[in-house]
């Protein structure tokens, strides 16, 4: 099990027994033991009485590129830089971006030794997020390199040279892109990597013959570039209410993201989200302790960086702010292992408007299988919210709370 820290300021995790069937009454939540006394219950859904308000959203479907034209920190004047200062102001990248730039098809055909070179400079999360150079070959992209990945050696701009990506076995004519990806935490946006510039700034990228010199494509970037900057299509929203009696929390009804087709295998390629109906929560003070509690059952492969997120919103879905952010499933790939109760402190973002919680999928390209105990995905059921003379682990507020599965 390899273990990730990710500072959270909210969140605080109490698991309880797997198998565990209390049911949860409308106006009684002291049925689920360990949890102690309630207080009073301020919203409640068991996910028994139809949609009551989720909605769903596939974040693919309104993803924007970050790869655009920039000077900032430029190897001659203008190149393509993935990234911003949306989040400081040495320059960096966010969390769950997925960007591609696209060298557009070039017939080479001609050429004895194709190649593809580049001027680059990156600064990503060591280990975690990566950008790949990607040819399509039998008409599949695939990755060149295995995912440039923390500061450049020596902290500058790298020519490639002569001595690039070899391109004999591509498709022609030929098809590559430049694409990055970054996981659910760890980035400028939340502060916890510190990159410069990041997460990757690319230029003079050209496609040529080795020996006999021609060049085939060139984007200097000067005139304002020949590459695409792009994202990756829809992938779908897969959240859906299923009505199985295992494993549901309080049976049958359970909120899954998976794919009933082939409920052994998570989709590729997801950024789904669950978001909770408003709740009025207006007359909440920080006097108050305030406690969202939430039933949640996943099986996310650990082998391939799939991972899900928590966020909490107090003013109607204006702001969101990260409380969990969960990679794998316990080191097992074939079995339902995070079976327990989340409970998120919402007490120091009071005062608030209307409280709504969101839960969001990520997947790669490739999927898990095969599963067990009701299929490969993530589940949600009985989720409320409640007003208590004390708030889940005060003390936890601004400690490290990580999970890296």
């Amino acid at each position: 099990m390899t273990v990730k820290t990710v500072l959270l300021a909210l969140v605080v995790v109490v698991l309880l027994a797997p198998g565990l069937s209390a049911r949860l009454e409308q106006a009684d939540v002291a049925g689920y033991p360990g949890l102690g006394p309630r207080g009073t219950l301020l919203w409640l859904d068991d996910m028994e009485s139809g949609i009551n308000g989720w909605t769903t959203v596939d974040e693919t479907a309104i993803a924007t590129t970050h790869f655009h034209v920039d000077t900032y920190m430029a190897y001659d004047t203008n190149h393509w830089w993935c990234g911003n200062f949306a989040f400081d102001t040495n320059g960096g990248y966010g969390n769950t971006w997925i960007d591609l730039l696209v060298i557009p098809p070039t017939d080479m055909s001609a050429a004895y030794y194709p190649v593809l070179t580049f001027v680059h400079y990156y600064d990503s999360e060591p280990d975690y997020d990566f950008t790949y150079v990607d040819v399509k070959i039998a008409t599949v992209f695939v990755a060149q390199n295995a995912g440039y990945n923390g500061q450049i050696a020596g902290g500058t701009w790298v020519d490639l040279g002569a001595y690039g990506f070899v391109l004999s076995g591509a498709d022609n004519p030929i098809e590559a892109r430049f694409r990055f990806v970054s996981d659910g935490a760890y980035s400028d946006e939340d502060g916890n990597y510190d990159s410069l510039g990041g997460a990757y700034m690319v230029d003079n990228v050209k496609l040529f013959d080795f020996y006999g010199g021609a060049v085939y494509f060139l984007d200097d970037v000067e005139s304002g570039g020949l590459c695409t900057p792009a994202v990756p299509a829809s992938a779908g929203d897969y959240w859906h209410q299923i009505t199985r009696m295992c494993p549901a929390f309080s049976d049958p009804t359970s909120w899954w993201c998976g794919d009933d087709a082939d409920t052994s295998l998570i989709p590729p390629n997801l950024s789904n989200s669950l978001i909770s109906p408003p709740v009025d929560i207006s007359g909440l003070t920080r006097a108050s302790a305030c406690t969202l509690f939430f039933a949640l059952h996943a099986e996310v492969p650990t082998v391939d960086n799939d991972y899900y997120t928590e966020w909490v919103s107090v003013d109607g879905g204006t702001t969101w702010h990260q409380t969990g952010a969960y990679w794998g499933d316990f080191g097992q790939c074939d079995g339902w292992a995070s079976h327990g109760f989340a409970g998120v402190d919402l007490t120091l973002l009071l005062p608030g408007t209307f409280f709504q919680f969101k839960l969001t999928f990520n997947t790669t390209d490739n999927g898990c299988g095969p599963g067990t105990a009701g299929g490969a995905g993530i589940m949600l059921d009985d989720t409320w919210l409640e007003e208590t003379e004390i708030a889940v682990e005060r003390t936890s507020w601004g400690a490290i709370k990580s999970f890296y599965r």
